[in-house]
């Protein structure tokens, strides 16, 4: 019988030890311990000890409060799937800067620290707290009353940019950003000021009011080079009432529309509530694939944080979506894109990102990049940033692929297909005669294919600092540091003094380190 873990393969480990060893059928655990980690008491906030433990197929966290009691909580709906993908993980790169001592030990020491194991790959700044929605499904705490200053932003840019360098993308967020009276400086700042060329990509997280019903803040937008990182859940009435609180069928159709109009170069992401709206993956991923203007989709299964999501759900015991849930909807969904098709993203945790990227054919059709090309050399391409690099790497990825489909002994129609589009795309790409800029390779490349992300942000029910310390989504601070997305919502952003001014500040507080110490390092 073939093993699987979880199950089998627990019993089979428990028969090789020895008979007089063998506990009692009633002192038996209904699970198997996999490892320890650390995590915070979903009431409290306190840290405690947890445990990753096999039962059923399943992988549960396992914690225990003092003051609070037991909590348990799915993480993975498929023990062999979570094993496996372990193996993807990577070194990862280092920050240019560590803002914070350890101190504490993690998630206490959060701004990055110096045990932190990832740079930024995708940073989030948030430019307000002000949003004309009350969302039940939102993960953060709008407080209606914060916008940054234009001195505060420079500042905060000017800090990221000296932590990295270069930046794959920055993400400008809110509250809903658009709502910002000087939103339109702040972009010129990304893109046009002192660190022009910096940022390859600004994307602004929108539910899309504003373009849908502003025709000429929708023209700025579009003259700005910003691209819109769209907000997009249901294809489908009743939906949005749910999850955003209000009908915005409508609003997002015109918004849509005005996309395709302008031109706006566009990001959907579709937040996933199981029961609600995960039987739409498949339609949504249909639809950016018939837009041009999408670049890519980023599904974000539902977590359980922020003054929406907290109470969602009085627990999310049987709401969670895991990501081999998610990888099987789509391929359930689609019929062509399967869960083999998705590896985790080797930037972070295994856990909490997983992508795909599609090929465009002669035809029109989309094929996965995995496919056709050595996942080894696809993994590769993905490292530690959070597009597929358009380098020499990509473009020899591509000319091995061509040379497997030419030197295969069978070669269908398909295939002729792949490797006429495959030598389309590096003649027009990489072209030694006729050099393009690295920015001009992006865009042909943009244009040629199209990423598929699952990224599954953690609340208090499954925080796992074995994820933290490997996360790249940082959040930027006014002052310049950068805390992990998951560890700011979770732990952080209740007693920031942006948003709540009257918060006590948490103990025990990050240590920093000084300027001079990090000029000298």
């Amino acid at each position: 019988m073939e093993a699987h873990w979880g199950e089998e393969s627990v019993i089979s480990t428990q028969s090789a030890a020895s008979e007089c060893c063998a506990p009692r059928p009633d002192r038996q655990r209904a699970e198997a311990f996999f490892s320890y980690t650390r995590s915070i008491c979903p009431t409290c906030r306190d840290v405690i000890d947890a445990h990753i433990v096999f039962r059923d197929g399943r992988v549960l966290m396992q914690k225990k409060c003092p003051k609070h009691g037991a909590f348990e909580t799915e993480v993975s709906s498929d023990a062999q799937y979570y094993v496996e993908s372990l193996g993807y993980t990577k070194p990862g790169t280092l920050p240019l800067r560590f803002d914070t001592r350890v101190a504490h030990g993690c998630p206490l020491d959060c701004g990055l620290c110096e045990d932190h194991l990832q740079h930024t790959c995708s940073p989030i700044l948030e430019i307000n707290d002000v949003c004309d929605l009350t969302c039940p499904v939102c993960i953060v705490r709008n407080q209606q009353g914060y916008s940054m200053s234009l001195e505060s932003f420079q500042h905060a840019v000017d800090k990221l940019i000296e932590a990295e360098g270069e930046l794959p993308i920055l993400l400008l967020s809110g509250g809903e950003p658009t709502l910002h009276p000087r939103f339109f400086e702040f972009c010129d700042y990304v893109l046009r000021g002192p660190h022009a060329g910096k940022v390859r990509r600004l994307l602004i997280s929108s539910h899309g009011r504003k373009i849908a019903n502003n025709p000429r803040f929708a023209e700025r937008f579009k003259q700005s080079g910003a691209y819109l990182s769209l907000q997009l859940d249901s294809l489908r009435p009743g939906v949005y009432d749910k999850l955003r609180g209000v009908e915005l069928l409508d609003m997002k159709l015109q918004c849509l529309d005005k996309v395709k109009e302008l031109d706006i170069p566009t990001v959907l992401v579709p937040t996933i509530s199981k029961g609600d709206n995960c039987a739409e993956l498949g339609a949504l991923i249909e639809l950016g694939l018939g837009l041009d203007q999408v670049s890519s989709i980023v599904f974000q299964p539902m977590a359980h944080t922020g003054d929406g999501g907290d109470g969602f759900h009085t627990n999310p015991a049987g709401h969670r979506l895991t990501m081999p849930e998610v990888h099987q909807l789509i391929e359930e969904q689609t019929g062509w894109l399967r869960r083999e098709h998705f590896h985790p993203v080797p930037c972070s945790h295994p856990s909490c990102y997983t992508a795909t990227y599609l090929f465009r054919l002669r035809d029109g059709r989309y094929v996965p990049l995995p496919e056709f090309v050595d996942v080894r050399q696809y993994l590769d391409a993905m490292t530690n940033q959070a597009i597929l690099r358009t380098d020499d790497k990509l473009e020899r990825m591509l000319l091995d692929a061509i040379t497997e489909l030419w030197s295969a002994t069978k070669v269908g129609e398909d295939s002729q297909l792949v490797l006429h589009s495959l030598k389309d795309f590096l003649k027009q790409t990489f072209n030694s005669r006729n050099p393009l800029t690295p920015v001009e390779i992006e865009r042909r490349t943009e244009l040629q294919s199209k990423a598929i992300f699952i990224h599954s942000f953690m609340d208090p029910f499954d925080l796992d600092v074995a994820r933290l310390k490997k996360c790249c989504t940082h959040y930027v601070m006014p002052d310049g540091r950068l805390m992990p997305g998951c560890s700011y919502n979770n732990l952080y952003r209740q007693s920031d003094p942006r948003f709540f001014p009257k918060a006590q500040a948490r103990t025990p507080a990050p240590v920093l380190i000084s300027e001079s110490e990090i000029l000298d390092a």
